[in-house]
């Protein structure tokens, strides 16, 4: 037997309402997410570039090393940072 259309409509709200609501919690954790990474990238690259700001000769090339980018990147990034 085939469900009444007021069953149907009503199961059709409900599970767009449940979506809805699933949908913004994921956009919800994403921005949120989305923020802490952000907030870590500029933390990181301002202790970067303090550490590199008057630090001994060659200190660049180890940190190229270390970070695994080219001297121009971690110029960039500490120049965004600061």
């Amino acid at each position: 037997m085939t469900p009444r259309s007021d069953d149907i409509d009503q199961e059709r709200e409900d599970l767009k309402k449940t979506l809805a609501a699933a949908k913004a919690k994921r956009d919800k954790i994403f921005e949120d997410t989305d923020k802490l990474r952000e907030a870590a990238e500029a933390e990181f690259w301002k202790t970067v570039g303090t550490k590199l700001d008057g630090a001994y000769h060659g200190a660049r090339t180890d940190a190229v090393e270390v970070l695994g980018v080219t001297r121009d990147y971690i110029l960039k990034r500490t120049k965004q940072h600061s």
